[in-house]
């Protein structure tokens, strides 16, 4: 009988013991803050105006954005609202993401915001279209031509 009596206590101990060293479980809004959320968005690939320089590789634009979700869908995701808002994103492809096979096509692009590199307007940058100071990045993953032509 104390054997079983020891045998329980040790188990006890044994579990409180694994329980304390397992991460507590975090809501899915509170882990969406540390790693980056994938989106997909559609809109014409052009070129970027305002590139630094002639030496760096082209530079483009995602512009024409299609809301998907949007402000007006109650169901819709903050971060979904959050891009219904968006005018444009400033594209970094992958390393095997062709963009200028997609230069002035409708596509649909999959990838993340990119934080470090995300600025933000002010009065004095300009505002075109084209202009990617005033966009957020994306992080491209993948394209998918959605027509050849951009309205």
């Amino acid at each position: 009988m104390k054997k079983l009596l020891a045998l329980y206590c040790g188990l006890v101990v044994f579990m409180a013991v694994v329980a304390a060293q397992t991460p507590p479980r975090t809501s899915s809004g509170a882990s969406s803050t540390t790693s980056p959320q994938t989106i997909t968005v559609t809109g014409c690939i052009t070129p970027d105006t305002m590139a630094t320089s002639s030496t760096d590789s082209p530079r483009f634009v995602l512009s024409s954005i299609e809301p998907q979700g949007g402000a007006g869908n109650p169901s819709a995701s903050p971060a979904a609202q959050t891009r219904s808002t968006v005018t444009g994103y400033s594209l970094k492809p992958a390393a095997d993401v062709n963009l200028s096979a997609h230069l002035n096509h409708k596509v649909q692009i999959t990838g993340t915001l990119d934080t470090a590199t995300t600025s933000s307007p002010t009065s004095a940058q300009p505002s075109s279209p084209n202009t990617s100071s005033a966009m957020p990045a994306l992080r491209v993953t993948s394209v998918k031509m959605v027509s050849s032509t951009c309205p």
